[in-house]
């Protein structure tokens, strides 16, 4: 993503100048080379992708397409922080470095593992969750749609859970490729770096209204957004509230920024309307087909 841009587009130079700077490797040969197991490692691919997300969205912003509302999956909200308004994207950058790295060092204190369920209602899952508490770390990550949760922690407690899921008929269990527990207690070690980071951060009341992961509302204070954003860190990411959220104002054309279409498939399953249209921008080409999509509307 973003390798048809290096070099040609001095924005979008400048904000990966300051990841590769943050990283202490160049951020834009190891894009260019495509995936890499450097490229996997959330300290590096948290402030790589925040640059390439918020250069591309320069670029629409600058072609007269503007956001009425914006939300980030995950690490997606501090990019979505730079589109509301709310941070200098140099800043938003800089802060997804500290966000990767913090997480990175935690994860390296004790092994961890997450899952994917498919198939079960969302409250049935966490009542299964809260049965293997006592055994050791495990809590619900991700509530990425009804019927989609993601949950993280120990490995051995994770199995347990997994085959007290696996009697409900109809159930899909998927182990996710990933290098830490993320959304759990794993990640406290990981809060007090990132709030500091947070407070010593510039931060404005968003002039373009933002949804939150923690619980699907909207936030204008920016004491309130420290909270939310480093909070986020240990607690699940709603996105099925956040999905809600946008429902009720009417939102029709989403327009994802970022690799693959993950985003693209959430929207659908939480809003199954015809008449919503999910625009995905990861180059120049798609950025250049969704201008004019939107430009003509």
């Amino acid at each position: 993503m973003g390798r048809d841009m290096f070099g040609r587009d001095p924005f979008l130079d400048e904000l990966v100048d300051r990841a590769s700077c943050a990283v202490g490797e160049d951020v834009a040969r190891t894009c260019a080379r495509g995936p890499s197991r450097k490229l996997a490692r959330t300290g590096f691919l948290q402030p790589a992708m925040t640059a390439v997300c918020l250069g591309l969205w320069k670029r629409i912003v600058d072609a007269g397409v503007k956001p009425w509302v914006t939300a980030g999956h995950s690490v997606g909200e501090i990019p979505a922080l730079a589109a509301c308004g709310a941070v200098d994207p140099h800043d938003a950058v800089s802060l997804a470095a500290v966000r990767g790295e913090a997480m990175d060092e935690a994860a390296k204190l004790q092994e961890g593992a997450m899952i994917a369920v498919t198939g079960l209602d969302v409250e049935e899952v966490f009542k299964t969750v809260e049965t293997f508490v006592e055994k050791g770390v495990v809590a619900a990550a991700a509530v990425n749609a009804p019927g989609q949760v993601a949950i993280s922690g120990d490995p051995a407690v994770l199995e347990g859970v997994a085959q007290a899921l696996r009697r409900e008929q109809d159930v899909r269990i998927t182990p996710l490729r990933v290098s830490g527990a993320w959304h759990c207690e794993h990640m406290r070690p990981a809060v007090a770096r990132f709030r500091e980071a947070l407070s010593d951060l510039e931060l404005s009341v968003p002039s373009v209204k933002m949804v939150f992961n923690r619980h699907g509302r909207e936030s204008s204070d920016p004491d309130e957004i420290r909270d939310l954003i480093a909070g986020q860190l240990v607690t699940p990411v709603r996105w099925d509230l956040v999905m809600a959220h946008l429902a009720q104002e009417e939102i029709t054309d989403f327009v994802e920024i970022g690799p693959g279409k993950v985003l693209r498939g959430l929207v659908r399953l939480n809003l199954p309307d015809p008449d919503i249209i999910v625009h995905n921008v990861s180059d120049l080409r798609s950025l250049d087909r969704v201008v004019t999509t939107l430009d003509g509307n």
